[in-house]
């Protein structure tokens, strides 16, 4: 799975289930990042206090709530 790293925001995104709502587009280019590494994303996650965007992925989880 690919995943968009807003490292302005701190928030890791779905990329299949990113949109609007989650406003990585507010971020400048050279602060994303893209990367399918999970062990890169619990150090973030766990270690640097990035959370996972809720808008994408609760759409992975539940596509009822699509927005």
């Amino acid at each position: 799975m690919n995943y968009l790293i807003d490292h302005k925001q701190k928030l890791i995104h779905r990329t299949t289930f990113a949109n609007d709502k989650c406003r990585f587009h507010e971020t400048q280019v050279e602060k994303r990042e893209f990367t399918h590494n999970a062990g890169y994303l619990e150090k973030l996650i766990s270690e640097d206090g990035y959370e996972e965007c809720r808008h994408c992925h609760l759409k992975a989880v539940k596509p009822e709530f699509i927005d």
